[in-house]
């Protein structure tokens, strides 16, 4: 009798049948669809906020860079057509290296020409601009662009005066809502204040002045 008890028990268990089954991968399926879009704007951020403490690494190496060179904030005219080993980073960065980790931003998921993402202001060395210099065409340190995020086709490091602004530099990065990141001359990491500046410029990198004599 006991024997036989303990096989009606046995098959007496609970189990989910085909239909339970299907609905809870339902469930898990659309929390995973509900979760997806959060993870990916928070991997977003961390994309931006590394591409930022990017720039600000930079900007310290550039601001050593000034203090030994009178004042210039980067080496002109040492662009990706030179030899790997004679290009403006390996000047800047200790030890010497064309392509530091630090010039890679994580939004950049091509795989950027020349292996970097950042774009320096040209025009600051076509107007003779150093970053003590008092005369910024109206504008002052904090409006004024030492580096930007490049597009990932441009090969070169440079924003050169007569080039396609809009062809050269990337606004959108991070997309519509975060834009890009910009090194200011007074050595901040931000956006531009207002996208009005696109618009009312063909290059808003530029600086209003007329170009000035090396000294």
């Amino acid at each position: 009798m006991r024997q036989r008890l303990i096989r009606v028990a046995g098959t007496q268990r609970a189990a989910f049948t085909l239909v339970e089954l299907l609905v809870v991968i339902g469930l898990i399926a659309i929390l995973i669809a509900m979760l997806m879009p959060a993870l990916a704007k928070a991997r977003a951020q961390a994309n931006w906020v590394k591409c930022q403490s990017n720039l600000r690494q930079i900007g310290i190496a550039l601001q050593t860079y000034a203090n030994e060179w009178r004042g210039w904030m980067f080496p002109p005219k040492l662009g990706a057509g030179h030899p790997k080993d004679q290009r403006w980073p390996n000047f800047v960065f200790k030890p010497p290296m064309y392509n530091p980790p630090i010039m890679f931003c994580p939004s950049d998921v091509e795989e950027p020409a020349a292996e970097h993402s950042y774009i320096l202001n040209s025009h600051l060395a076509e107007k003779g601009i150093k970053i003590s210099s008092k005369n910024l065409g109206g504008k002052t340190p904090s409006d004024v662009v030492v580096m930007g995020e490049k597009t990932s086709n441009r090969p070169d490091y440079y924003m050169d005066e007569g080039e396609s602004f809009a062809a050269n530099v990337e606004l959108f990065r991070h997309g519509p809502r975060l834009g890009s990141n910009y090194l200011f001359m007074d050595w901040h990491v931000g956006l531009l204040r207002t996208r009005q500046e696109f618009k009312n410029a063909s290059d808003p990198w530029d600086i209003p002045i007329p170009p000035q004599p090396p000294s």
